[in-house]
C-alpha cells in the first residue's frame, strides 16, 4: 500500500503561515512584477484567477494585479521541506521524496500500528497541520501511479483512496482525462487527440500491439498504465552530485563588483547546503550566462574538500578572474565532487580552516533556532565599503574571517 503525500500550495502556505496578513488573499510567489521570471507557487486564492506555477510573471500580474507578489525563500521552503520529510519518518522508514514537497510512502504492514488506512492517512494530514500549520493532500492506493493520481483529485487538504482491485481500478480511471497519465505531455497528447482519444477509458479501448506502433516502448507503458499497472517499487534515495545555487539578473549586469557580491551571497547558501546535508565538496564551479543566452561554466579543485562559505566564495573568485565577458546575465556557484564530509587530512582537526567551519556551524545553529536575520557576516550589511573585495593571492587554506 503506498501513500503519495502532497503538500497544498506549499511555498504560498509557508508564507501565509508566516505572515497571517497574506491569509485569506492571493498570493504569488515567484518574481516581482516587472521583473523577469515565472511563478514558482500560487496560494489557491491566487489560482482562482487562474495564475499557475510556470505562469510568466507578467501574465499572472495580468490576471490577478490585486495579488501579493512575494520573492522566493528557498531557506526557508528547504527547512520546512525537511521538518515534513521527517514527520513521514515516523509513520514509514520507506520514503521516496520526490520534490521538496511531495513524497511517497510505503505503508505496507503499518496497519495494526496506525490503523486503517484512511485512519493512518488522517494521522499523518492532522500531524502535518498541528506541528507545522500548513496542509496536505494524500493518495492512497496499490502502487505509486495510481497514488499519485488520487493525492491530486480532492486538493487541499484531501484524503483519497484509489480501488484495489482490477477491474474497479480499470473503472475508475476511465472517465479521467488521459493528460492524468504520466508521460502524457504535450506531444503526447495531442497526437492521442488527433487519433480520438481523450479520457483514459478511450486508451484502454486500444491493444497492447497498436499502442506499440504508434508510440513504440512509451506504448507498452501506456497499455499498462491506463489499467492502472504500476510495478515500480519506491526509489532508494540517492546522494546529490553537486550542490549549487544562480541568479538571474532583471536587467543584463556590466557590473562585476555585483557580480562579485552576488557571488558571496550564493556561496553562503551552498556552504549552508552543503553543511546541511553532511557533504563537503572539492570542486568549486563558477556558472554563468552571458546576454546571447550561452551558457559557459569554469571549475577549480581545491586542497580539500570543504562545506566553508569562505573557501567556496574565494574558488569562485579565482574563477571570475578569468572571465572576460563585460556583459552577464546570470551567474552561480557551485560545489561538487561531493563526499560524505570525512576528514581527510588527519593534521586538518584544528588550525584555521576547521576554526572557519566551526564558526560557520554554529551560525548554522543560531539561524535555526532564532532566524537568519539574528547574524550575518560584516559584509553582508548593505554598504559596508568593500564588501565584495577580498585580498588578492590567497589560497583555500587561508586564515581569516568573512
Amino acid at each position: 500500500m503506498i501513500f503519495h503525500v502532497d503538500m497544498d500550495a506549499f511555498f504560498a502556505s509557508i508564507e501565509q503561515r508566516d505572515f497571517p496578513e497574506y491569509r485569506g488573499r492571493p498570493v504569488i510567489v515567484g518574481a516581482k512584477p516587472g521583473m523577469r521570471g515565472v511563478v514558482a507557487a500560487a496560494s489557491y486564492e491566487a489560482r482562482a484567477f487562474g495564475v499557475h506555477s510556470a505562469m510568466p510573471i507578467g501574465e499572472a500580474f495580468r490576471r490577478c494585479p490585486e495579488g501579493i507578489f512575494v520573492r522566493p525563500r528557498l531557506e526557508v521552503y528547504h527547512r520546512e521541506s525537511e521538518a515534513v520529510m521527517a514527520i513521514f519518518a515516523a509513520f514509514s522508514p520507506f520514503i521516496e521524496q520526490i520534490s521538496v514537497d511531495e513524497a511517497f510512502l510505503d505503508m505496507t504492514g503499518t496497519g495494526r500500528l496506525l490503523g486503517a488506512p484512511q485512519q493512518a492517512a488522517k494521522t499523518l494530514a492532522d500531524r502535518i497541520r498541528e506541528e507545522r500549520s500548513i496542509t496536505a493532500s494524500i493518495g492512497i492506493a496499490p502502487n505509486k501511479f495510481l497514488a499519485k493520481i488520487a493525492s491530486d483529485l480532492h486538493k487541499p487538504s484531501g484524503i483519497t483512496m484509489a480501488p484495489f482491485d482490477g477491474p474497479s481500478i480499470t473503472q475508475w480511471l476511465a472517465p479521467m482525462p488521459v493528460r492524468r497519465i504520466w508521460g502524457v505531455g504535450e506531444a503526447t497528447g495531442t497526437t492521442l487527440k488527433q487519433l480520438g482519444i481523450v479520457t483514459i477509458g478511450d486508451l484502454q479501448k486500444l491493444s497492447r500491439e497498436h499502442l506499440i506502433r504508434q508510440f513504440g516502448r512509451q506504448g507498452e507503458k501506456l497499455y499498462s498504465l491506463c489499467r492502472g499497472i504500476d510495478d515500480r517499487p519506491l526509489a532508494a534515495p540517492e546522494r546529490a552530485k553537486s550542490i549549487s545555487r544562480e541568479y538571474t539578473y532583471n536587467v543584463d549586469s556590466t557590473d562585476r563588483e555585483a557580480w562579485k557580491q552576488t557571488l558571496f551571497s550564493l556561496s553562503q547558501d551552498v556552504a549552508r547546503r552543503a553543511r546541511r546535508s553532511g557533504v563537503k565538496g572539492g570542486t568549486v564551479v563558477l556558472s554563468y550566462r552571458k546576454s546571447d543566452f550561452s551558457r559557459h561554466s569554469r571549475r577549480k579543485p581545491l586542497d580539500q574538500p570543504t562545506s566553508t562559505a569562505r573557501f567556496i566564495y574565494e574558488g569562485a573568485l579565482d574563477l571570475l578572474d578569468g572571465v572576460g565577458e563585460k556583459t552577464l546575465r546570470l551567474i552561480g556557484v557551485g560545489l561538487t565532487s561531493l563526499d560524505a564530509g570525512v576528514q581527510t587530512d588527519l593534521f586538518a582537526e584544528s588550525g584555521p580552516a576547521a576554526d572557519l567551519e566551526a564558526v560557520e556551524s554554529a551560525v548554522d545553529r543560531l539561524a535555526e533556532r532564532f532566524g537568519e536575520a539574528t547574524i550575518g557576516k560584516g559584509r553582508e550589511i548593505e554598504g559596508l565599503p568593500g564588501a565584495p573585495g577580498r585580498k588578492k593571492g590567497r589560497t583555500s587554506g587561508a586564515a581569516g574571517g568573512l
